[in-house]
């Protein structure tokens, strides 16, 4: 402040970011899962697609790194219909009894997809060394 006036006025303050489509926030989040996993999750296969173990209709848990698991198309196929057998099995085992909770109480709730894009923003820009 300059004698009590703000030195910017607000049209001069720098813009926030426009808020992600969600098919912007899609592509830019499952690069960054198959490139954080490489490998599926099932076979050890290159990791070629996104599979979110709570599926993407869930706003809460769609942008969640724990969420996801870089798949091969085979695996993403064979296990999409059986999320509570092996997948369920390996999920546990990867982020233990009370991180499994976490996620699926996370699950159930709600957030709305806007405020799940932008807390995807703000962890993507964290991720940007």
């Amino acid at each position: 402040m300059a004698n009590g006036k703000p030195l910017l006025k607000d049209k001069d303050k720098k813009k926030k970011e426009t808020l992600w489509t969600s098919k912007k926030a899609d592509t830019i989040f499952s690069i960054w899962i198959r490139q954080r996993d490489k490998k599926c999750f099932f076979c050890n296969n290159e990791g070629k697609q996104n599979s979110h173990f709570w599926g993407r209709g869930n706003s809460s848990t769609r942008y969640r790194p724990e969420n996801c698991d870089g798949i091969c198309g085979g695996c993403h196929m064979r296990h999409e219909g059986n999320k509570q057998g092996l997948y369920r099995d390996l999920k546990i085992k990867q982020l233990g009894i009370e991180g499994y909770r976490a996620l699926e109480k996370l699950a159930r709730s709600s957030v709305k997809r806007s405020k799940a894009i932008e807390e995807l923003m703000g962890f993507m820009s964290e991720q940007q060394v």
